[in-house]
Order: structure tokens, then sequence, then C-alpha cells
């Protein structure tokens, strides 16, 4: 029972935090999140620890328990580490993509399609993660999967500034298009030129914008 409620708390707010309803310096007490769970304040803790080695939360003696607050400078290293590893996960998933997973990047294209177009951006994070989760999940590799998952969620806030720049959905669907493109014909090094392609120009709006307005 402890552990299972330690696992609703980190989810809970590891889901919070990637969802924006934390953003990025936002303080949480020990207190208040024992209150919200209904539970002591051991699981919160453990909860929070996990957090911090994930590099979501932070620790600080001044402010406590703080949302991470990332430096332009760690969002573009962390989508320059993407760029490598995100392009290489398409590449080995795509060379061995059957017919019904193809089917499935498709199926979420199509819902990325309708959150664009009614400006859905919680369905549009959420599908957008299951799109991008597929090309490591499905890469064989599993140490390439955990990496990238840690390195996607200290960034997936971030995405909610660049689904706000105009044009960006429909460039977004456009890059995706060319991915699942070379996964239906089972073009590994087609996909990874078109996922590089794909990351950098996110990393680059991404960068553009913390630069101009920095939000958090």
């Amino acid at each position: 029972m402890p552990e299972l409620l330690r696992q609703k708390v980190y989810q809970s707010i590891k889901e919070d935090v990637t969802y924006g309803k934390l953003f990025p310096g936002q303080r949480l007490v020990e207190a208040q999140l024992a209150e919200r769970f209904h539970a002591s304040r051991s699981p919160i803790r453990e909860a929070i620890r996990q957090l911090q080695s994930e590099g979501l939360i932070r620790l600080d003696e001044r402010k406590g328990i703080t949302v991470a607050r990332l430096s332009t400078k760690e969002v573009d290293e962390i989508f320059n580490l993407r760029w490598l590893l995100e392009s290489y996960a398409a590449r080995l998933s795509a060379d061995q993509a059957t017919p019904t997973q193809v089917a499935y990047l498709r199926s979420l294209q199509a819902k990325l399609k309708i959150a664009g177009k009614k400006a859905d951006l919680e369905a549009w994070i959420h599908n957008n993660i299951l799109f991008h989760d597929f090309f490591s999940e499905n890469s064989g590799n599993d140490n390439l999967h955990k990496i990238l998952v840690n390195l996607k969620h200290r960034v997936y806030l971030y995405h909610y500034i660049i689904v706000r720049v105009p044009g960006h959905f429909e460039t977004y669907i456009d890059q995706h298009e060319e991915i699942l493109k070379a996964c239906k014909k089972g073009d590994g090094e087609t996909a990874e030129k078109y996922m590089k392609a794909h990351i950098e120009s996110i990393r680059r709006v991404l960068v553009d914008q913390l630069d101009k307005f920095r939000i958090f």
C-alpha cells in the first residue's frame, strides 16, 4: 500500500508538470501535498526524491521544493541530445515498423490534427507524447528509451510555448507526415533524417521564444 501511494503521488505530480498544471519555479509544500493525497509525509518525500533525481523537481534551502526551472542553455542542451538520440530511435523503429504500428502512428496523427484545429493543448501534448514515445519504445534498445523518456519529460512543459507560435501546428503535422511515410516504407535512414529536421525546428523555435520572452 505505501508503495502504491508513493507511485500515485509521483505520477500525479509528474503529470501536473508535464501538462502545465504546475509551472517552472512554482513552490510545492509538503503539508499541502499530504492533505491533497491523504498521505503521510513519508510517501510524499519519497516521490519528491524520485522526481528530483529525474530533474523535474529541485530542492533549495531558501525556496524549498520547487518545480525545476530550466535555463535557455539547459533547454538547448536537452534538445541537442534529443536530436541525436531520437533520430537514432526513429531509424531503428522505422526499419522494422509493421503495418499495425504504422496504423497506430496514423491514428495519433489524426488525433493531433483534431487537437490542432480545436487548439486543445492538453490533447495535443498527450498525443504528441505518444507519437514520439513510439520510436524509443520500439527501437529495441531499452536504455535508449529510458534516457529519452527522462529528457523529454524535462521539457514537455515548454511545448506550451511552441504550440502558441502561429503556424506551428501545421508545421508539426507536416513534419510528422514525412516521418510516417518513411515508417510505412520501412526506410530508417529517411525517418532519421526527418526526425532530425523535426527536432531541430522545435529546438530553434523554442530557444528563440525563450530568448525573446523569458516566461519562466
